[in-house]
């Protein structure tokens, strides 16, 4: 008794635990287009998202099918048995998604919990057969065949007809508004916007009244009786209203819908997706109040309660679990992790938000098949149809629409708003015909159709956008792999007994901790790469002075990891020359972004500031050699200590003190001219880098005699005359940079 109420226990905290992780990731789903097209604040999105998970939960539909005997026949089970599958699907569940959520991938919910109660009941099935001693063949009679093919092959069907959907409408619709849509808007958006919030309002009433505890039967039943005569006044009422607010009080009707259905999508999400989350906690738990009502034994009471009784799930558990799931978007990281993922993918032009992603062949060869297909298109569309839409994407059209920045929106209200209407419609009309599906695929393919129909994917960014892509679909099959691999294994795990799931719920709870402390440093660094890249944003600098403040900037950080480097060779402290490897690498990386953004933000820059542009294109080139030179040099020094070579000179430790203190003393005179209103001292400069070149090439001389006598090893020779050449090369670049910016100014 007291084993099995620990485990109703454990399942009720894994609920909460599994919202937690789930929404992180399902948040997508309902943020993206609000978010992407910024149509208002983040606050007000979240608040609207939150009111309509909040209202979803009361229209969750009252029979957890899936957990109850969607996918395995609870009939043939024992109530022990069932207990322990619901266990290893709750635990492997969080797991995966805390996988997911931490590289930032948005994967299925729906796609989880079927795989995971797939893979633990079919594993339980061959142990529970072997301990009965039934044949092997047996074992299908504990798997639901027919319902978990009609899931899985929906699931992975809706990948494609959403992806389709999303190019073919958003192509019409782009024709149609064109991407200086103010104009056709007059015209346009009232009776555009008003189809859009009926088709949502159509959405709400289907996802929304199937199973809900909360409207009589007879009121939906005549709902449904008069849909046609519902919709055509909705879209009547929604149409003058739009017209109205639109002339009235110039309102946007795109906002309207857009914000519109992103509270249509985050209570569809709460109503479909709640059943994946809390369906299998809450169905232990009414089965567990079957078995102590019924006096049986644990491993002899059969679960035909399952197979024929409804569960039904009470609506104060609904409102906790809205709690939850509304606390959970507002506070979690990790959501918002995802949600970026989904948007820089589909984000208009190229910002140098994809190279997250590497190109691999496969995605060469995806756009190399793309553009060939492309070409035979084009010989096909009539050549009026082809111009018509071409006009929306000249070069100075795309470009007003198209602003950079980090307050700018990734696309405007019109892809938003296709974005959520069309996502609305395909899962309507699934549901209406009784089809399975993910709202993840549908929501997350129609936003990449949409982007691929507004050219968002052009030559520079292809490559990159179609790996990223690959990837999240890629990991929605892995997420099936996983999940019933991994849900597979706990349930052998448990079946062992006590002593084996507890120390599995340990390992479980280990992994979650150190996976949220990793996730919040790797948080904290991608923090302080994008407030550095906001300096090139500042708008009350000019472009110039702008990089010229990035640069020096880097400059300071390329100093105190020099300086890292010889104190820990001098001191052996491989930790610290270890740390600064992987420090100066994030920086190589970093230096990439700045130069590209660099690159962009001259843009700005007049015809006549040719040679401002060329400053800062110099500048962000050379701080890379210098990266590369220091981040060589450590590299070196680490393998040198790590590899338990012989103890560096007494002589040669001096004389890196020594080349410590004259570098030291260049970079601080370089950064403070640098800084000064007149621009930097090259005479001055030019004397300090004399001395320090002098100082290297006499010791590097020396160093030579040393190496010819053989007084020492070639390792050791190796790092002693490669710290002389990259610190000259370090001292030189430097004054380079000075000189560059010194004639500028001067």
């Amino acid at each position: 008794m007291e084993y099995m109420l620990f485990i109703v226990a454990v399942l009720l905290v894994l609920a909460v635990a599994d919202l937690i992780v789930g929404v992180s990731n399902d948040a997508v789903n309902f943020l993206n287009s609000a978010i992407g097209s910024k149509v208002t604040t983040y606050r007000n999105i979240i608040l609207i998202a939150s009111a309509g998970i909040l209202m979803g939960c009361f229209f969750s539909s009252g029979m957890m099918e899936i957990a109850r005997k969607g996918i395995f026949q609870p009939q043939h089970f024992t109530f022990d048995k069932v207990m322990w599958i619901f266990l290893a699907v709750m635990l492997a569940d969080i797991v995966l998604f805390d996988v997911f959520n931490s590289l930032g991938l948005p994967t299925s919910t729906t796609v989880s919990i079927v795989f995971e109660l797939l893979g633990a009941s079919m594993i339980m099935g061959f142990l529970f057969a072997a301990e009965k001693g039934e044949a092997i063949g047996e074992v299908m009679k504990y798997i639901n065949v027919d319902s978990t093919f009609s899931i899985i092959s929906g699931i992975f069907l809706s990948i494609l007809i959403a992806f389709t959907a999303g190019v073919v409408v958003q192509f019409v619709i782009r024709s149609a508004f064109t991407f200086q849509y103010e104009q056709r808007l007059k015209s346009l958006g009232a009776p555009s916007s008003g189809m859009g919030i009926t088709v949502i309002v159509y959405f709400l009433l289907i996802k929304g009244l199937k199973g809900t505890t909360l409207m009589q039967a007879e009121w939906v039943g005549i709902i449904y009786e008069h849909i046609v005569l519902v919709l055509l006044l909705i879209l009547t009422v929604s149409t003058a209203l739009c017209f109205w607010l639109q002339r009235r009080y110039q309102l946007n009707p795109l906002k309207i819908v857009v914000l519109a259905g992103t509270f249509s999508l985050a209570m569809a999400f709460a109503g479909n997706d709640l059943v994946n989350f809390i369906g299998v906690p809450i169905t232990g738990l009414l089965a567990y109040e079957n078995w102590v009502e019924s006096g049986v034994a644990a491993d002899a009471l059969y679960q035909d309660f399952l197979a024929t009784s409804d569960v039904i799930v009470p609506n104060y558990m609904l409102l906790i679990a809205g709690l939850v799931m509304a606390l959970t978007i507002w506070l979690s990281a990790k959501a918002k992790k995802v949600t970026e993922t989904e948007i820089n993918l589909g984000k208009q032009g190229d910002d140098g938000s994809d190279d997250r992603f590497k190109p691999n062949n496969v995605s060469r060869r995806v756009v190399k098949t793309a553009m060939l297909l492309g070409n035979v298109f084009d010989a096909v569309i009539p050549r009026n149809v082809k111009r018509r839409y071409d006009l929306s994407f000249e070069r100075d059209k795309l470009s007003k629409a198209t602003r950079v920045g980090e307050d700018a929106p990734a696309f405007d209200l019109v892809r938003a708003g296709t974005n959520l209407v069309l996502a609305s419609i395909l899962i309507a009309w699934a549901t209406s015909q009784k089809l399975p599906l993910s709202t993840t695929y549908v929501t997350f393919m129609v936003a990449m159709g949409t982007s691929l129909a507004d050219k968002a994917w052009g030559r520079e960014s292809a490559v990159y956008r179609v790996t990223g892509v690959l990837s999240v679909i890629g990991g929605w099959f892995i997420t099936a792999l996983i999940a019933f691999s991994v849900a597979g294994f706990f349930v052998f795990v448990i079946y062992q007994g006590v002593v084996a799931t507890g120390f599995l719920m340990g390992v479980v709870l280990v992994y979650i901790i150190i996976s949220n402390i990793t996730f919040a440093q790797r948080e904290q660094k991608s923090k302080t790469e994008r407030s550095r890249l906001s300096l090139l944003e500042e708008p009350d600098l000019d472009v110039y002075i702008r990089s010229k403040n990035m640069l020096v900037t880097m400059i300071i950080e390329i100093s105190g990891h020099y300086s890292t480097v010889l104190n820990g060779i001098r001191a052996g402290d491989v930790s610290a020359i270890r740390k600064t490897d992987r420090e100066l690498m994030d920086l190589i990386k970093y230096s990439y972004k700045l130069k590209r953004n660099s690159l962009r933000a001259i843009r700005k820059l007049g015809a006549a500031d040719r040679r401002s542009a060329e400053v800062i294109v110099h500048g962000a080139d050379l701080i890379q050699d210098m990266l590369q030179s220091a981040k060589f040099m450590s590299a070196e020094s680490v393998q040198y200590i790590e590899n338990l070579h012989a103890p560096l000179a007494d002589g040669f430790i001096v004389t890196l003190e020594g080349l410590g203190d004259k570098m030291d003393k260049f970079f601080r005179l370089a950064i403070n001219e640098l800084n000064e209103e007149d621009g930097p001292d090259v005479p001055l400069l030019r004397r300090s880098r004399n001395e320090i070149r002098e100082f290297i090439n006499i010791n590097f001389g020396n160093e030579l005699d040393i190496i010819r006598r053989k007084d020492i090893g070639s390792k050791q020779a190796l790092l002693q005359t490669s710290i002389f050449l990259q610190s000259r090369d370090i001292q030189a670049v430097l004054f380079r940079i000075c000189k560059i910016y010194g004639r500028f100014e001067n």
